[in-house]
């Protein structure tokens, strides 16, 4: 009797240890659980802490130079680069509002980078510059000068004529002139150690140095904006590239949890481990103390609202530490993915106004 006694206890005893180790399993809730390649990156963002975040630092200049040149790394940026641009420019076209110039020029030795070149004729140069870049469409730029035309507000370059700005809009690599199956190439260009977003943040940045060299253009005043794919290039270009002072970003500024990891995107656009240093709203702060003005739709379909509104409140931290937060925006649209140039344009007139002598 007591030896029985004795075995009961020793496999009560393994029982309670084999219950109690199970229970310390990672919360797992079924085996499945442990085969789900969502659920494991969701178990990694859950326990990412990001080392560059902004934690209210007294220093922030320094914290943005650290991030700046994290940022730069990942996108796989050069360090140094001739400023010299060799370009080349042709008269299109002169309507009521512009003159239009089709221009061309070189963002590295094996890349042309073509665009169109409008001058409004009722304000008097330099003229204010903004750089228009589209999203994923096989028309590219010729959405952004009007000939394709869209019900999404999209013709960015006309919208700039009309309120007194010179527009560069340039095709992006993968769309329009440039057209290639951009997911495949994003993998390509990971192959061979650089990043397809890196691409075409370059050439925005070598578009601010066409900008440089035009007499009537005013360098000391650039802004960027885009929709979608165009408003994540604006966004980093803006990031990287002290040089533009205005970001206008569209349906394309939330966490990355909220946006790029909740909802399937274009392989194009992806930053290869991003999250281990900052999430989009702390790489927002990287503007401060220039002007960003985010804008989003209330029913995006690949971005949630209250992602689009952490990640503001996140580069928000950033501007007010640095006493500038008069100098951020947020807009919401009443819909979904599309840019909203009713609401947009007021703020960035406002801007324009702030930059008058």
């Amino acid at each position: 009797m007591k030896q029985f006694i004795r075995i009961s206890y020793l496999f009560l005893l393994f029982y309670l240890a084999v219950f109690l180790a199970c229970g310390q399993a990672d919360d797992i809730k079924s085996p499945k659980e442990l085969l789900s390649l969502p659920e494991y990156h969701r178990h990694l963002l859950r326990e990412m802490k990001p080392a560059l975040a902004f934690e209210g630092t007294d220093d922030v200049e320094k914290w943005q130079r650290m991030l700046r040149s994290k940022l730069a790394h990942i996108l796989c940026l050069p360090d140094e680069w001739n400023r010299n641009v060799k370009s080349d420019i042709v008269f299109k076209e002169e309507t009521e509002d512009y003159i239009s110039y089709r221009v061309s020029f070189r963002a590295e030795q094996k890349a042309l980078v073509p665009g169109y070149l409008l001058k409004p004729k009722k304000v008097n140069p330099p003229f204010p510059v903004m750089i228009c870049l589209q999203g994923h469409r096989k028309s590219g730029m010729r959405v952004s000068i009007g000939q394709k035309k869209t019900r999404d507000g999209l013709d960015f370059a006309i919208q700039a004529v009309q309120n007194g700005w010179a527009a560069l809009a340039i095709e992006q690599r993968g769309f329009g002139e440039r057209a290639a199956l951009c997911s495949h190439e994003a993998l390509n260009a990971l192959m061979l150690g650089k990043t397809l977003i890196g691409e075409r943040v370059f050439d925005v940045m070598r578009a601010v140095d066409f900008i440089s060299t035009q007499t009537d253009l005013n360098a000391e005043r650039i802004g960027c904006m885009g929709n979608s794919m165009g408003g994540t290039i604006a966004f980093y270009a803006a990031c990287v590239d002290p040089r533009i002072r205005l970001a206008v970003v569209s349906c394309s500024f939330c966490t990355y949890a909220d946006s790029w990891i909740k909802f399937p995107h274009c392989a194009c656009g992806y930053l290869p481990g991003i999250l281990q240093y900052a999430d989009m709203g702390d790489i927002g702060g990287l503007i401060a103390p220039r002007y960003l003005i985010i804008v989003a739709g209330k029913h995006d379909p690949i971005a949630t609202l209250s992602g689009v509104r952490e990640a503001f409140d996140r580069t928000n931290s950033v501007f007010s530490a640095m006493g500038y937060e008069k100098n951020l925006s947020l807009i919401i649209g009443n819909g979904g993915h599309k840019f909203y140039p009713d609401l947009a344009w007021p703020k960035i007139r406002a801007v324009k106004d702030r930059w008058k002598p």
